[in-house]
C-alpha cells in the first residue's frame, strides 16, 4: 500500500514540477564531485517555506542525481585493475559482431553482463565490452549470444577520444552503462542459457545465416534487432534519406505495433455484439502491452527499446487505473523515473531522440488522420527534431519529408506484420514463413531502388551538415517542449536557434595546427588563413568504420572548412590512410601528396603567406619499407616550427641528420611511429632539440605505444 500511495502522489505532480525534477537530475551531471549537488538539499526548507514547488522538485532531483552519481563513482574500475587478469562470470547480452582480417584472424565483440567477479577490487563494472581475437582454427570457440561465460579476463581501458566538433567517447559508454573493456585470457567455458525468447531469436538467426542481400538485412533488423549485416555505406545512405530510425528499433516501432495490436484486439467488438461487453478498453490495452513486450524481448530488449516500451506503459497505465491525466504527464512520469534510476542516459543520443519524438507525438492535436494532416505532422517532426539530429550527428536530411511518408507505412503496415506472422508460424509452417519473409525483403529492395535514384540526384543539396553548439541545442529543445503549450513562443525559440551562428567555436588565429585524437593512428590539420592542409586521416576499415567519419569530418564541419587545399597521406598503413576514400567523397581536395596521390619529393617547398612547408622524406608509395618511405613534413612559421616524420625508423632519421642537419631544429616534434622504440633516435632528438614532443597513440593500445 505504501508503494501505491507513493506512485499516486508522484502521479499528482504538475507537469512543470516533473519537468523541474528532470532538470535537477540532469543538472547533477555538471558537478565533478557529487557532494556539491547534495548541498542543494540545504535549500529545500527555504523553497518549501516560500511554496516554490518547482524549485523544491528541482533541488530534490539535483540531490537524487548526486546520490546516484556517488554510488556510480564507487562502482568504477580502479586504475590498478587495468591490465590485471581477473576471473569473471557473465552473460553475453548482445549479438556478437565478427570481423575477419586479411591475416585470417577473427575479431569478435559483444557486451557482457557480469554476474560474478573473482577480485573484489575489480568487481565494480556490471556491464563490460568484450573483445575476443581468434585464429582461423579457433573460430568454433567464438562468443555466442545468450550464453553464460566463465573464464579469466584482462581488463582494458575503454576508448576515450575527445575532439572539437564531436562528442567524447566517455559519454557514449556511460549512457549505455558500460564500465570497462575486457579480453579473454586462455580458454572460455560457454554454457547456453535456455531462455525461451532469446533461444527462439537465436534459432531464427541461425536459419537466416545464409540469407544475403540488403532486403534480408532489413528484415533481420526489423524483426530481430540484428543490424550486423548493414554496412557503413548503407547506414550513410539511410541517414541521408532521413529514414535511419526505421531500421533501428525505437519508440516508432513500439508505438505503431501497439496501435496495430490495439485495433486488432478491438476488431471483434466492431464486427459483432458481444454479450456483457461494457465498452471498456482494458482487454485491448493489456493485450497490446503484452504483444509489444514480447516484441521488445525478441529484438534483444536493449535499453533504448525498453525505454520506449516503458513510455508506452506510462501512456496506458493512467487509462487502465482511471487516472485523469494527459499523455505528456504520463511521459514526464516515466522520464522522471528513468532519470532517477540512471541520470547518465542524457549523455546518449537515443534518449533525446526517443523522448523528443514521443513528446511531439503526444503534444500534437490529432483532429484528423487525412493525408494533409500526416504530411503536416511529418514536416513539423523533421523541423523540430532538426536541432537534435544536428547536435548529435552533425547532419539532417530534407529528404525525410518525403521518404518517411513512404517508408514508415511500408515498414509498419506491411513488412513488420508479414515478418511477425512468419515468426509465429516458424515451427508450424516453415515454408509459408519463408515466403512471407521473402515478400518483406522484396518490398524493401523495391523501395530502395527508388531511393537510390533519389540519392543520385538530390543527396548533396538536401543533406544539411552543421556543427550545432550547446546554445542552439538548448533553444531547439525549448522550442520542442513549448510546442504543445505555446506555438508562438516555440516558433520564436526555433527561429533564434536557426538564425544564430551554427557553431560555438572560437575564431581561429592566423595559423593553427590541431593534432586530432584518432586513437591508434595519426591525423593533423594545419590552417593558414583560409587554407587547409591535412596530414593523414587516422584508422579506417574497408567498407567499415573510419576515424575520418567519427573525428576528422566533424572537426572540419566544426571549423567551417569546406575544402582541403593540400592532403598528405604519409603511407599506406590503415592507421594513417584508412579514411582516404571517405574524405575524397565528402570534401573537395586541391592537391594530394603521398599514398593515393602524387609522390612526395624530397626538398619540395611551398609558401602559404609567412608559413613554409618542406618535404623531407618520401615518396609515400609502395608496399616495401613503406614506413621508411613515409612522407615527412617540416612546417615553419615566424615563431614556431613543427616536424611530422610519419612512421620512419631510427635508421632513416639518422640519414636525415646527415643531410638536413640544422634544418631539423624545431619547436615541436610529432614522435615517429606513435612513440615506438624503433624511432625517435638520439641523433634526431639532438639535432631537432624540440621544446615539445607530441605522440598520437590509442590509450591502452596493443603495441604498448608510446614505449619508454
Amino acid at each position: 500500500m505504501t508503494v501505491l500511495r507513493l506512485l499516486l502522489s508522484i502521479s499528482c505532480l504538475r507537469e512543470r514540477d516533473l519537468a523541474a525534477l528532470c532538470s535537477g537530475v540532469a543538472a547533477s551531471l555538471i558537478f565533478s564531485e557529487p557532494g556539491w549537488g547534495l548541498l542543494g538539499v540545504l535549500l529545500v526548507p527555504l523553497a518549501i517555506y516560500h511554496r516554490v514547488w518547482a524549485l523544491v522538485a528541482f533541488l530534490m532531483g539535483l540531490a537524487g542525481g548526486a546520490t546516484n552519481g556517488a554510488i556510480w563513482l564507487s562502482q568504477q574500475l580502479p586504475g590498478e585493475c587495468l591490465g590485471r587478469e581477473v576471473s569473471l562470470t557473465g552473460r553475453i547480452v548482445t549479438l556478437p559482431r565478427e570481423q575477419l582480417f586479411a591475416t585470417g584472424q577473427l575479431r569478435v565483440t559483444a557486451e557482457m553482463e557480469v554476474t560474478r567477479a573473482g577480485d573484489a577490487l575489480c568487481a565494480g563494472p556490471k556491464r563490460v565490452k568484450v573483445t575476443q581475437y581468434l585464429e582461423a582454427e579457433e573460430v568454433g570457440s567464438s562468443l555466442r549470444y545468450n550464453t553464460q561465460v566463465d573464464g579469466r579476463w584482462r581488463f582494458k581501458s575503454l576508448a576515450s577520444q575527445i575532439n572539437p566538433g564531436s562528442l567524447p567517447d566517455q559519454a557514449r559508454w556511460v549512457s549505455r552503462g558500460i564500465g570497462a573493456a575486457v579480453t579473454p585470457v586462455g580458454q572460455l567455458t560457454q554454457t547456453p542459457l535456455h531462455q525461451p525468447i532469446p533461444h527462439f531469436r537465436s534459432r531464427v538467426l541461425a536459419g537466416w545465416a545464409d540469407r544475403e542481400g540488403e532486403g534480408w538485412a532489413a528484415m533481420r533488423a526489423l524483426l530481430l534487432g540484428d543490424t550486423r549485416s548493414m554496412s557503413q555505406g548503407e547506414w550513410r545512405d539511410l541517414r541521408h534519406l532521413g529514414v535511419v530510425h526505421v531500421l533501428v528499433i525505437s519508440g516508432l516501432h513500439i508505438g505503431l505495433l501497439a496501435s496495430l495490436s490495439f485495433l486488432l484486439f478491438q476488431l471483434p467488438r466492431r464486427l459483432m455484439r458481444i454479450p456483457g461487453d461494457g465498452g471498456g478498453m482494458a482487454f485491448a490495452s493489456v493485450s497490446a502491452l503484452i504483444v509489444t513486450g514480447c516484441y521488445a524481448a525478441l529484438v534483444g530488449a536493449s535499453f533504448p527499446v525498453m525505454r520506449a516500451y516503458l513510455m508506452l506503459v506510462a501512456a496506458q497505465l493512467p487509462q487502465l487505473f482511471g487516472w485523469n491525466t494527459t499523455g505528456r504527464h504520463g511521459l514526464l512520469l516515466v522520464i522522471s523515473a528513468l532519470l532517477l534510476w540512471d541520470p547518465r542516459i542524457v549523455l546518449g543520443a537515443s534518449f533525446w531522440l526517443s523522448v523528443g519524438a514521443t513528446w511531439l507525438l503526444v503534444s500534437m492535436p490529432w483532429r484528423s488522420l487525412g493525408i494533409r494532416s500526416l504530411i503536416a505532422t511529418q514536416i513539423k517532426m523533421i523541423a523540430l527534431m532538426a536541432p537534435m539530429t544536428l547536435f548529435w550527428f552533425g547532419e539532417t536530411s530534407l529528404l525525410g519529408l518525403a521518404t518517411n511518408l513512404v517508408v514508415v507505412p511500408l515498414v509498419t503496415m506491411l513488412m513488420v506484420p508479414l515478418g511477425l506472422v512468419g515468426l509465429l508460424l516458424f515451427d508450424a509452417a516453415p515454408t509459408f514463413s519463408e515466403q512471407l519473409w521473402w515478400c518483406g525483403a522484396q518490398l524493401w529492395l523495391l523501395v530502395r531502388a527508388c531511393f537510390d535514384w533519389i540519392l543520385g540526384c538530390c543527396r548533396y543539396w538536401t543533406v544539411i551538415t552543421a556543427s550545432l553548439g550547446m546554445l542552439q541545442f538548448s533553444l531547439g529543445l525549448l522550442a520542442l517542449l513549448l510546442w504543445g503549450e505555446s506555438r508562438h513562443y516555440a516558433s520564436i525559440a526555433f527561429l533564434i536557434a536557426a538564425l544564430f551562428p551554427w557553431s560555438d567555436k572560437q575564431p581561429a588565429p592566423g595559423h593553427s595546427m590541431t593534432l586530432l585524437d584518432v586513437g591508434q593512428g595519426l591525423s593533423l590539420v594545419v590552417q593558414v588563413g583560409g587554407r587547409t592542409l591535412i596530414y593523414d586521416t587516422g584508422f579506417g576499415e574497408p567498407e567499415g568504420f573510419t576515424q575520418a567519419e567519427k573525428v576528422l569530418l566533424p572537426f572540419l564541419t566544426h571549423q567551417g572548412i569546406e575544402r582541403i587545399d593540400t592532403l598528405v597521406i604519409s603511407h599506406a598503413d590503415r592507421d594513417h590512410s584508412g579514411g582516404l576514400e571517405l574524405l575524397r567523397i565528402g570534401v573537395p581536395i586541391g592537391r594530394h601528396l603521398g599514398f593515393g596521390g602524387e609522390p612526395c619529393r624530397n626538398g619540395e617547398r611551398w609558401l602559404w603567406g609567412s608559413v613554409e612547408f618542406l618535404v623531407i622524406n618520401g615518396p609515400g608509395h609502395g608496399q616495401q619499407d613503406r614506413n621508411d618511405g613515409s612522407c615527412g613534413l617540416l612546417i615553419k612559421t615566424p615563431g614556431l616550427s613543427v616536424l611530422i616524420p610519419g612512421d620512419v625508423s631510427a635508421a632513416r632519421e639518422r640519414q636525415w641528420v646527415r643531410y638536413w642537419r640544422h634544418e631539423l631544429a624545431v619547436s615541436i616534434l610529432v614522435l615517429a611511429h606513435h612513440g615506438s622504440r624503433t624511432s625517435s633516435s638520439h641523433a634526431l632528438l639532438k639535432w631537432a632539440s624540440p621544446e615539445w614532443a607530441l605522440v598520437s597513440a590509442g590509450r591502452g593500445n596493443a603495441f604498448g605505444h608510446p614505449h619508454e
